[in-house]
């Protein structure tokens, strides 16, 4: 059954916002499921997501797994093994950066986003989303500058970044599952599928010792990043990069950014700097443009239906 809520611009606007305040937990209690291997954490997250979904419709899944088309069929393949790696890859940098670094970067995925629906779909951001998005962006340089001692290392710095580039391709074939299968079905599929993806490396990474010897609170961190970024944030994604922009959609991750160095203040005592506080504002004011601002001029005849403005 299709979710509530994803049929208008202004549900999907809510989506892109809840999905925001979900992604906001990932980076601050990933670091709560320590000394949990990184890519065993990514696959019980995803694993756990996928079974879920399917114990809330098993029925519903199966119908949908079968109904798809060849084409449809190889891209929830695709959809699902770029976000498995996605997720090993920023949860292994994360574990090999500060906290403060790892959710700055994460701000970058607007771009990613942005032109990988260029060149997978067409896709042209409007004027005000181009600006949103590059101001969101330098918001994002800001608070990046400031990082750099501590944990911070240039090789999680790096993995991140390579999560980051995937995820802006993930949200690039999400959108072309549109009009295949309801957001719900299209998850349990994508999420398994991620889960398989990871679980191919646990082995090769030795990341499956150990697991016998970890602390409760590293499950019980592991099903909250099931529950709360994978099954409320990346399903939410998924539904709204369905009606609304990928600029929009995009600036989820600005959202997820300044929430993330709240969180991590709060829960683990990861005080921003005040560059970091300014780069925040200036990611904010990204997004109010973006979303909350002035309606652009009215679409011409002729024009791609994908390019017109979902208004919030």
């Amino acid at each position: 059954m299709e979710q509530k809520g994803t049929g208008s611009p202004r549900g999907a606007v809510l989506l892109v916002t809840v999905a925001s305040l979900a992604f906001a937990v990932s980076g601050p209690v990933a670091r709560l499921a320590r000394p949990a291997h990184p890519v065993f954490v990514a696959c019980g997250r995803v694993a756990l997501a996928a079974m879920i979904l399917f114990a809330i419709d098993p029925g519903g899944v199966v119908r949908s797994a079968r109904a798809l088309a060849p084409a449809n069929r190889l891209r929830i393949l695709l959809c699902g093994a770029l976000l498995g790696v996605h997720f090993a890859l920023f949860l292994a940098g994360l574990d090999r950066t500060s906290l403060p670094a790892a959710v700055t970067l994460v701000s970058l995925e607007p771009v990613s986003v942005v032109l990988c629906a260029l060149l997978v779909h067409g896709v042209r951001p409007t004027r005000r989303e181009q600006i949103g998005v590059l101001l969101a962006t330098a918001g994002a340089a800001v608070m990046a500058s400031a990082a750099g001692s501590g944990e911070h290392q240039i090789a999680g710095d790096l993995l991140v970044l390579a999560a980051v580039a995937l995820y802006g391709l993930y949200v690039a074939v999400a959108r072309s599952l549109k009009d295949a299968l309801p957001p719900r079905q299209a998850g349990a599929l994508i999420y398994a599928t991620a889960a398989l993806t990871i679980g191919v490396a646990l082995v090769p990474l030795g990341a499956h010792e150990g697991i016998g010897a970890l602390p409760i609170g590293s499950f019980l961190a592991i099903f909250a990043l099931a529950v709360i970024p994978t099954l409320v944030g990346h399903t939410s994604v998924q539904a709204a990069a369905r009606h609304l922009s990928p600029a929009i959609v995009a600036l989820v991750s600005p959202g997820e950014t300044l929430g993330g160095l709240v969180i991590g203040a709060a829960l683990l005592g990861a005080i921003p700097t005040w560059r970091e506080i300014a780069g925040a504002a200036v990611i904010l004011a990204g997004c109010s443009i973006t979303i909350v601002g002035p309606a652009p001029p009215p679409v011409l005849d002729g024009a791609k239906a994908d390019e017109r403005p979902l208004q919030s």
